[in-house]
């Protein structure tokens, strides 16, 4: 059956020239390793200029709070970049960089920190990979002035519940003979007791606002994504106990007092609530030290980036993912344009290398980058290009006619 009715382009007539083109706008994520959120829009764009050349195209360049958050914000409001030389996953340094937006706002990416896309995958090392580059990069921030911080988590190589970062942040893990430990999940059974009132002394007076790339709470974290960053059959059950002695330990360590705010959840009742479990848990232990909001990175940044609502209401709208898996419609980029657009009946094209997971209802299309079989594991190069460029071409044909919207 064909659906069809008219886009939000105006009518033409004989004296105005030809009827302008149905709106289109692309919102893609970026491509872990391969291609920034700008590079696949520009890529997407001659495909749909191929397809419907008369389309209005606007393009929002954006994240979901994983990769590519901070050049988001950066193309969006402007800031400036401060560099820091910070640890990765595995306590490597190497240089990154926090954002400023102005005198008392910045922003921190933890995939830029402590992120898979720095890592080989013989490199994972889930029991010993750390979130201390995150608490050097917000202490850094707040040296120089910020008391709020947007904390963008996703994409991280860690399932350390925001220990190290913690840790870094000045809190102290002591054995039963009160002797330091360093709180890598395969150390953290030997953790009797932590000191928070260190880091929460470093963050008096400071807002954190987690932009999570997806809604899982960190109960369910390592079930979800404990693959991605190495765990197996064999060292799982050591994550999942690191993780609930963590929160009894940061339950044991007292809420915190932030004069002017009503009592926040204890680290029990947070392991439960959603959009925690984002990043490795990193915004888990980061709430037990700091004032802290938690919700979609995704809806966050389209609120900042796309301030006109052309997402809404764009007659098509593209978006792109590397793998569409079951977490993609429950808090990613995907999902998040797709569930914004659903209520007006406008369709969103989702771009990807592979689908792993159904659609979610007929105002969504499924479009591969590359239509070999089976779908590569990964698409580079040139191919890469042409494979966004002829996807966005489908998706043009699949739903735009002529002056107007139309699913064939």
């Amino acid at each position: 059956m064909t659906t069809s009715y008219r886009g939000d382009a105006p009518r033409g007539d004989a004296r105005r020239g030809p009827e302008p083109g149905p709106s289109v706008v692309l919102v893609p994520n970026s491509l872990r390793g391969y291609a920034t959120s700008a590079e696949v829009a520009a890529a997407l764009a001659v495909g749909v200029r191929r397809a419907r050349p008369a389309a209005a195209l606007v393009v929002r360049s954006i994240a979901d709070g994983g990769d590519g958050t901070l050049d988001a914000l950066s193309d969006a409001v402007g800031g400036v970049r401060h560099p820091l030389d910070a640890t990765d996953a595995l306590g490597r340094t190497r240089r990154t960089s926090w954002l400023a937006l102005d005198a008392s706002t910045a922003a921190v990416e933890t995939a830029s920190l402590c992120g898979l896309g720095a890592l080989r995958p013989d490199e994972l090392d889930p029991l010993r990979a750390s979130s201390a580059g995150v608490g050097r990069a917000i202490a850094a921030a707040v040296s120089a002035g910020a008391t709020n911080i947007l904390v963008g988590l996703g994409g991280t190589a860690v399932v350390d519940g925001g220990a190290g970062a913690l840790a870094a942040l000045g809190a102290r893990f002591l054995d039963d003979r009160g002797r330091p430990v360093t709180p890598f999940p395969a150390h953290l059974d030997a953790v009797a007791r932590v000191d928070l009132s260190p880091a929460r002394t470093l963050l008096a007076g400071v807002t954190l606002r987690l932009l999570s790339d997806v809604r899982t709470p960190l109960s369910g974290n390592l079930a979800s994504f404990g693959a991605q960053k190495g765990l197996t059959a064999h060292n799982r059950p050591t994550a999942v106990r690191a993780l609930g002695h963590l929160a009894e330990l940061l339950e044991s360590a007292g809420p915190l007092d932030a004069p002017g705010t009503p009592p926040a959840p204890g680290a029990r009742a947070r392991f439960q609530e959603p959009w925690y479990g984002a990043g490795g848990g990193i915004g888990f232990g980061l709430a037990s030290v700091a004032r802290t909001t938690a919700g979609s990175g995704s809806e966050g940044l389209l609120a900042i980036v796309d301030p006109e609502g052309a997402v809404d209401s764009a007659a098509l709208a593209i978006t792109a993912e590397g793998v569409v898996d079951a977490a993609t419609w429950h808090g990613k980029l995907p999902g998040a344009v797709a569930d914004r657009r659903r209520g007006r009946e406008r369709p969103t094209a989702v771009v990807a290398v592979r689908f792993e997971a159904p659609l979610p209802d007929r105002f969504v299309s499924a479009h591969l980058i590359s239509e070999d079989t089976p779908p590569p594991r990964a698409v580079t190069g040139p191919a890469l290009w042409e494979g966004l460029a002829d996807a966005a071409d489908r998706a043009c044909r699949t739903w735009l006619r002529e002056g107007r919207l139309e699913r064939v």
